[in-house]
């Protein structure tokens, strides 16, 4: 097994995510939505509430997920 460091997110780009994330929540704020669309914002919500973390000032690594495979 090797210690590779994986794909890497600067603080800069840390800040560029934030800020579109920002400004499609706002776009979306005031508008009806479907239900999938629905859940699409609400994740996006939850991924601006990662990217708003402290610890991620300095950049951070990406690492994959276990994929589900029930569907």
């Amino acid at each position: 097994m090797t210690d590779e460091a994986g794909p890497r997110l600067s603080s800069e780009e840390i800040g560029a995510l934030k800020f579109a994330a920002h400004r499609q929540l706002s776009r979306s704020a005031n508008r009806e939505l479907r239900p999938r669309q629905q859940a699409r914002r609400d994740a996006l919500l939850s991924a601006v509430r990662v990217l708003a973390d402290d610890t991620l000032r300095g950049g951070c690594q990406l690492l994959p997920t276990p994929r589900n495979h029930d569907g």
